[in-house]
């Protein structure tokens, strides 16, 4: 991706934007090449959410350090905070994968009862390391099963660096089955949409 990341924003709004305003609840992956990579298009997946209305949650194994690195990314994080729009959950890596997405359950029935429209949720980037990616998809699939049919926008971001190209490419192809709305993948020019056949 280049330096600037100048097509973020637009490609995650074109990739969006069509499920949205059909009224479905996307579920996109996005495979990052190094952690640099990924502050730019998290702000930019929160910022697109914001203006949609959403009620933005972060899930994060730290979460001090994700408010700091996402405001230096240039995401309003204390003013969202204080509009009760942005939310940072603590990923524990020890919990099991179905304990986290009821823990938010209570906020997210309020903040859709104050008029916000939708849940926006992404989270810190999997690591490249097998038993990283095994634990995610566990937690992808809780995530997927407890807000099935519900309001829910989802940015999963997995560190591919280092991986050789065989290892990429499967990677790609089950991120691709389970995320039916595709994954964007950096090139040259920021991010592309990949859909899979």
């Amino acid at each position: 991706m280049n330096d600037d990341c100048s097509n973020v924003a637009p490609v995650l709004s074109g990739a969006l934007a069509p499920a949205l305003d059909g009224g479905a609840c996307p579920h996109v992956a996005v495979l990052l090449r190094s952690e640099e990579e990924f502050l730019p298009v998290v702000a930019a997946f929160y910022s697109l959410g914001a203006r949609r209305g959403g009620w933005l949650v972060h899930r994060s194994i730290e979460p001090e350090r994700d408010r700091e690195a996402l405001t230096g990314a240039g995401l309003d994080v204390p003013g969202l905070e204080a509009e009760r729009r942005l939310a940072l959950e603590q990923i524990l890596p020890a919990e099991p994968p179905e304990r986290l997405p009821p823990r938010i359950d209570s906020a997210f029935g309020e903040a859709l009862s104050r008029g916000l429209t939708m849940l926006w949720s992404s989270h810190t980037p999997v690591r490249p390391d097998s038993d990283a990616f095994d634990h995610a998809m566990k937690v992808e699939r809780a995530w997927e099963e407890h807000f099935r049919d519900r309001p829910v926008v989802t940015l999963c971001p997995y560190l591919v660096g280092g991986l050789d190209a065989p290892a990429t490419l499967g990677r790609l192809t089950q991120l691709g089955a389970s995320h039916h709305d595709g994954v964007l993948l950096p090139s040259e020019g920021g991010l592309e949409l990949f859909k899979p056949g």
